[in-house]
């Protein structure tokens, strides 16, 4: 008799965390059961990010093409060439081999 009560109990305790968890969706989208309510968060997480996006897009700073930048690669970046030998002979022995001279092409 007492296995058959606490079969039941569990029964209904699940049963009501099942009813309770309709509701429950997490800030990641990830837990939301309803599956409009999931649409609805991504397209708030994505509208966010393009705001941020955009943002970050009118503040970038434009370099001219001929602009010397060193960055800390083996290789320049796509829209970048090696910077070959200063024009004045000068040349600079940069002895940090993960440093790379670009000049913006």
């Amino acid at each position: 008799m007492t296995n058959k009560k606490i079969i039941i109990s569990l029964i209904v305790v699940s049963v009501i965390l099942t009813f309770k968890s309709f509701s429950a969706y997490a800030n990641n989208c990830s837990i939301s059961i309803n599956s409009k309510e999931s649409i609805k968060c991504l397209q708030r997480k994505i509208s966010k990010l393009e705001k941020q996006l955009a943002k970050n897009n009118k503040s970038q700073i434009v370099l001219p093409k001929g602009a010397i930048v060193e960055f800390q690669a083996k290789i320049c970046p796509t829209g970048w060439e090696e910077y070959q030998i200063n024009k004045n002979g000068i040349v600079n022995l940069n002895m940090n081999k993960d440093i790379i001279k670009c000049q913006k092409s």
